[in-house]
């Protein structure tokens, strides 16, 4: 049985390029658009493992993060970003 993973990210481009690498890679893939389905679905397919953007215009993905930790704090959770500020201030926290 394949790894189910769920992209949560608004950009299509991103959630298309990810879903067919993760396919051809055996991967069963889910996505969604917003916070509020990316929510949804992680309640009803409990993913393996999550790809989750932190600038969504409805919900920050680190609120989103919160809310899937609580529920399951062991859950894989990589957080996507193209915005320099996070990625300065992620890669200050492992310097």
């Amino acid at each position: 049985m394949s790894k189910k993973i769920l992209i949560i990210d608004d950009d299509p481009s991103i959630r298309s390029f990810y879903k067919e690498f993760l396919r051809e890679e055996g991967f069963e893939v889910s996505e969604a658009g917003n916070a509020i389905t990316g929510l949804k679905l992680y309640k009803e397919l409990k993913p393996d493992i999550i790809l989750l953007d932190i600038n969504m215009p409805d919900k920050s993905g680190l609120d989103i993060l919160k809310e899937i930790k609580k529920k399951d704090e062991n859950i894989p959770v990589f957080l996507l970003t193209a915005h320099e500020d996070y990625k300065r201030s992620f890669s200050s926290l492992y310097a």
